[in-house]
């Protein structure tokens, strides 16, 4: 069960700076996480977003919808363009907007299992079967999906 939402890059210039990417999720409020290098940023932000949309849906906390990504500018979205106490040292030159893209069902796994009892058409069964499918698993990711559509 795939999410994507839309993420900015800021690339830090400061000689000293260890994670020089910083990644920030318009669409969630204190958002933030950091990489050394692209892909590794693209890396943390993935793994950030598993964690905040799976605690989401978790907590019943509905979804901020993803923003499109060509109306999101570096400089009109920089969390700290109104915060007086920090100084951009950002180089926008390479600072970039992208997708990030993450499985949540790998987020959602963990959780403990609840016994259920349910009814299902025999054509449906049958066809389950048929398919390999593991029936827990598709109810799930079943109602996973209908909470990310939601």
């Amino acid at each position: 069960m795939l999410v994507s939402y839309p993420a900015l890059f800021y690339y830090d210039d400061t000689d000293d700076v260890k994670a020089p990417y910083f990644v920030h999720f318009p669409d969630f409020e204190n958002s933030a996480t950091q990489g050394d290098s692209i892909s590794n940023a693209m890396a943390m932000g993935a793994e950030w977003l598993g964690i905040m949309v799976s605690d989401y849906i978790e907590n019943d906390i509905d979804l901020p919808k993803p923003s499109d990504i060509n109306r999101l500018s570096l400089v009109e979205n920089d969390p700290f363009k109104d915060d007086e106490e920090f100084e951009s040292s950002y180089n926008l030159e390479k600072s970039f907007l992208s997708m990030v893209t993450v499985d949540v069902a790998q987020y959602l796994g963990s959780q403990e299992p609840i016994k259920k009892t349910l009814t299902i058409p025999r054509w449906a069964d049958k066809l389950g079967r048929e398919l390999g499918l593991n029936f827990s698993q598709t109810l799930t990711e079943a109602i996973a999906e209908k909470k990310l559509q939601a």
